[in-house]
């Protein structure tokens, strides 16, 4: 389905903890959007009846159908950028024209939302 870094499972891990409720799954929902390129959701939440489940690094996924192929193959990471901490959605089906700025779509500015130059 997709990815989570180390770094990103440790502060998913970190908020189910905090929680104390190991029950919930974490809920990530990917909306195409005309104008922003994709829209992320995320939080803790009970799987629904049409949502596709999984386990990724030892955390529990549900994804909505209407989010499946939103995600497929996109990485969620936890980064440091321009001195705050966030968690970052590279995604090759997120087609913002701000990450289009060379032929393989990464972003030598650095734009968290897009895929890094410096990870090729």
């Amino acid at each position: 389905m997709f990815e989570i870094t180390d770094s990103a499972a440790e502060q998913f891990k970190m908020s189910i903890t905090s929680m104390g409720d190991d029950s919930l799954s974490l809920r990530i929902a990917a909306k195409k959007s005309s104008t922003s390129g994709m829209i992320y959701n995320m939080g803790f939440d009970s799987p629904k009846e049409d949502d596709q489940t999984c386990t990724i690094k030892g955390i529990k996924v549900i994804v909505d159908e209407k989010s499946v192929d939103n995600v497929k193959e996109m990485i969620i990471d936890f980064r440091d950028f321009e001195g705050q901490e966030q968690f970052v959605f590279v995604n090759p089906n997120d087609k913002k024209d701000s990450c289009e700025t060379s032929p393989s779509g990464c972003d030598p500015e650095g734009n968290p939302s897009c895929k890094s130059c410096m990870d090729e």
